[in-house]
């Protein structure tokens, strides 16, 4: 340092002229006044370090004290809150507020605090004794004489002279009223008779039937009362008329018998008469224009041997349901001709999902040895033991 002080008076006093020792005067200066910036810098930041370091302990300490007041202060402040949100719902379930807002949420409230209140009743409420609590919505009851008297038998009585002649060797209602396997057994060898419209007659003998046994029987219609605007006519006084549809376009046709829910299937019918009639309703489905023909050359004991055939046969429809065999014009039952016939009881066809109880129950009857019949047990038929 006192080297480059000596050196920079002698060169301002002139003692000093040549270039060389001017040079060397000027760089050791420069590298003096650069060191002291540095360490000067290193004092500034040493001290500034210090400074924030002792703040920050100062700010910790104050903090800390801050945060345990303030966890107390907040405490205080949140229960003061809640008090004033309670106190303020009960003035507004009691007061009514000014402006649309203020009624919205008055409206709001009053919803909470009912709904509060019913909460509350559903706890307070205590089961009596010995009442069990309702598992399931009560099942609707169906009052079955109302449905009677709002679906009463369609009436459509012969009125002509000639109607009620043709019609005048018609069963009474007492050979319907019987139990449901007696009235199966009784139909074999009956006359069906179907006037049509046209005023065409139209005859077969009753050769098969099935009986169903109503409210007990898991195959019928009606097992467990079952009550639908379909089956209500298997309600009905006995002789009552029931067509139902099955897989969405085969008839099945049925009489009423005596018991809760009680009906007949007619299985087959031999024609009798009116076979061309019967016949002409079996035609291949074809265009308007061209003629209608036979889809197959049926023999006459193949016109009705099924449940189906016997609907298409006879031009028995749904609508034809609720009519009785007692009194309606367009169908009606005869006494056959006298002769022996064996019966063969076997088993019902197409219930084999319903259980081994009702599947083998002999419920099915035909005449033995008829043609017309729809389908032979052969098992069954060994059990006759015919000669």
């Amino acid at each position: 340092m006192l080297p480059a002080i000596s050196s920079l008076r002698a060169l301002n006093r002139g003692t000093l002229n040549t270039p060389n020792i001017s040079r060397r005067i000027l760089d050791n200066f420069v590298v003096y006044r650069f060191t002291t910036c540095i360490s000067l810098m290193k004092r500034t930041r040493s001290t500034s370090k210090a400074h924030s370091a002792g703040k920050r302990k100062s700010d910790d300490c104050d903090t800390n004290e801050m945060t345990t007041k303030s966890k107390d202060e907040q405490h205080s402040v949140v229960q003061n809150k809640d008090l004033e949100k309670l106190n303020n719902t009960v003035e507004t379930l009691e007061l009514p507020l000014e402006g649309t807002q203020n009624h919205n949420q008055e409206q709001k409230y009053k919803l909470n605090f009912k709904s509060l209140r019913d909460r509350n009743k559903k706890i307070d409420e205590v089961l009596e004794p010995n009442t069990p609590p309702p598992k399931n919505k009560p099942r609707a009851v169906v009052d079955l004489e109302m449905m009677k008297e709002e679906l009463k038998q369609l009436e459509d009585p012969p009125l002509t002279a000639w109607e009620k002649e043709i019609c005048s060797n018609r069963l009474p209602y007492s050979f319907f009223d019987c139990p449901c396997e007696e009235l199966a057994q009784n139909l074999l060898g009956k006359i069906l008779v179907r006037c049509l419209e046209n005023g065409t007659i139209l005859k077969g003998r009753i050769v098969e039937t099935e009986g169903y046994l109503g409210v007990i029987d898991k195959a019928s219609h009606t097992y467990q009362k079952k009550v639908t605007p379909r089956n209500i006519p298997m309600y009905m006084p006995p002789g009552t008329i029931y067509v139902y549809m099955t897989y969405g376009m085969y008839h099945c046709f049925n009489i009423s018998s005596q018991g809760e829910g009680c009906a007949v299937l007619i299985r087959a019918v031999e024609p009798l008469e009116g076979t061309e009639c019967m016949a002409n309703q079996r035609t291949s489905k074809g265009s308007s224009n061209a003629p209608k023909k036979l889809s197959k050359n049926l023999k006459t004991y193949e016109l009705c041997n099924g449940p189906s055939k016997l609907c298409i046969a006879f031009q028995l429809t749904k609508n034809h349901s609720k009519y009785s065999l007692c009194s309606w014009k367009g169908l009606w039952i005869e006494n056959g001709e006298t002769e022996e016939m064996n019966i063969v009881k076997c088993r019902r066809i197409g219930i084999d999902n319903y259980g081994e109880e009702w599947t083998n129950k002999p419920l099915r009857y035909y005449i033995y040895g008829n043609k017309a019949v729809s389908k032979r047990n052969k098992e069954a038929e060994l059990q006759l033991k015919l000669n």
